[in-house]
């Protein structure tokens, strides 16, 4: 088992689910933030986050191995209660700045 990064793409299952949401899908959606979260706090999170349009978000995970990955993508909230769908993808952060963003 290699230890390495990953990259998993997340995508709305509908293309307005960030603008209309119903209270089942808010919850789940701050259930998902919560768990990148602790995520972060374990040291297995980089980075995550959504683009502007809304039509996909990325969490970056290192410290992990592919069955790791793939365990913390399919229960992820937001995957697993099936208002996001997710790819994943072997990844290497080759740089990165020192700083956090909001």
């Amino acid at each position: 088992m290699e230890i390495t990064e990953f990259l998993y793409q997340i995508k709305p299952v509908r293309a307005d689910l960030m603008e209309n949401q119903t209270q089942e899908e808010q919850e789940k959606l701050q259930s998902h933030f919560l768990y990148l979260q602790d995520m972060l706090e374990k040291g297995k999170l980089v980075l995550a986050g959504p683009c502007l349009d809304a039509s996909f978000g990325v969490v970056i995970l290192q410290n992990t191995y592919e069955e790791e990955a793939i365990e913390i993508m399919e229960n992820d909230p937001a995957v697993k209660g099936k208002i996001m769908t997710a790819n994943l993808f072997p990844f290497r952060v080759s740089l990165i700045r020192n700083n956090t963003f909001y």
